[in-house]
């Protein structure tokens, strides 16, 4: 009796995840198809073959469903960067990642900025966004080598300065202000600002090289 229920319930659970992962597959496609990178929780339904409340039964609402994409996104980066040979130290590492990260956005990118703009949007309550987000430049950094000063600082800090510094980018690319040719640059050059106060100083050279081939802003009219 024990191990049947415990088949039944290993199946409900893998129904469970197919339907989440089902509903969050419509969600990006209706967010490629739509000229307004929008969707509504019916059409969402309906895209997935699902009931109507199935979504809310799984998420809630569409604001956890854009915070589950942007999860999902950070996922895909993660196992991007694994499946890559990554040598070098910390410092070649999360300029690694900024080049993987901007070229798995820039492949959908009607998708994901969509999901990054989302998550603007206040909420009743707080996302875990920066804490994913943190655990990805984490995994970049990896044990710290390269640094040379203060790195008890590093330890705590850098991986969540990295995350708010590629948001940046992010929120001015999905303002047109940075361009998709850029994306990678500017991405690359605010990583090296926030690592260059840790650096050696063999390396500080290619930080600041990285840093100045960054995109700069237009200059404001009037």
């Amino acid at each position: 009796m024990t191990a049947k229920r415990s088949v039944t319930r290993s199946l409900r659970d893998r129904n469970r995840l197919a339907a989440r992962e089902a509903v969050l597959d419509a969600a990006e496609r209706l967010l490629q198809s739509s000229a307004t990178a929008e969707f509504s929780m019916r059409a969402l339904a309906a895209e997935a073959g699902v009931g109507f409340v199935t979504p809310f039964n799984h998420f809630g609402g569409k604001t956890a469903i854009i915070q589950a994409l942007s999860a999902r996104v950070i996922g895909r980066m993660a196992e991007r960067f694994r499946n890559e040979a990554r040598e070098g130290d910390d410092i070649d590492r999360v300029l690694a990642m900024s080049g993987v990260a901007s070229s798995l956005l820039l492949e959908r990118p009607a998708v994901y900025k969509a999901v990054v703009g989302s998550l603007g949007m206040v909420s009743p309550a707080p996302s875990a966004v920066w804490a994913q987000s943190r655990e990805l430049w984490t995994l970049a950094l990896g044990d710290l080598s390269g640094l040379a000063a203060d790195r008890d600082v590093a330890v705590g800090a850098l991986a969540a300065q990295l995350a708010i510094g590629f948001r940046g980018c992010l929120s001015f690319w999905i303002a047109g202000e940075i361009t998709d040719g850029d994306l990678a640059k500017a991405a690359a050059a605010s990583s090296a600002s926030v690592l260059l106060g840790f650096a050696g100083a063999e390396r500080r050279g290619l930080l600041l090289e990285t840093i100045a081939a960054g995109p700069a802003p237009a200059a404001v009219s009037g």
